[in-house]
């Protein structure tokens, strides 16, 4: 699941849970907080088709603190990991990425070097 972040448990299975009851793109940061990361910052989807796509303002992200930006796929959603887009997109946050995927009730890593 997660290889080279420590996130834990308790957080993942809230926004397993928050992912699985919304119909929309779930969208934010997960902070670190006691070495661990631990602590999510859900950011409003702003983007005019939410149900299928996410974005966020650049402004909740400007801080020196190790960050991983999350989403999800919501169920009506057929792509299994990553799209393309995220992974496009990643470049330009550059950031570390985890993904919920509600169908196939997966967590994803991407590793932003």
């Amino acid at each position: 699941m997660i290889t080279n972040y420590q996130v834990e448990a308790d957080l993942l299975q809230f926004l397993k849970k928050k992912c699985i009851e919304s119909d929309k793109e779930i969208c934010g940061f997960i902070k670190r907080k006691n070495n661990t990361f631990s602590w999510f910052i859900e950011s409003k989807n702003l983007h005019p088709d939410p149900a299928n796509f996410f974005l966020i303002s650049p402004r909740e992200y400007i801080d020196n603190e190790e960050s991983i930006l999350f989403h999800s796929h919501p169920s009506h959603c057929k792509t299994k990991g990553f799209s393309e887009w995220d992974l496009e997109n990643q470049k330009y946050f550059a950031l570390t990425m985890l993904l919920y995927s509600v169908n196939d009730d997966k967590f994803y890593y991407s590793y932003y070097d």
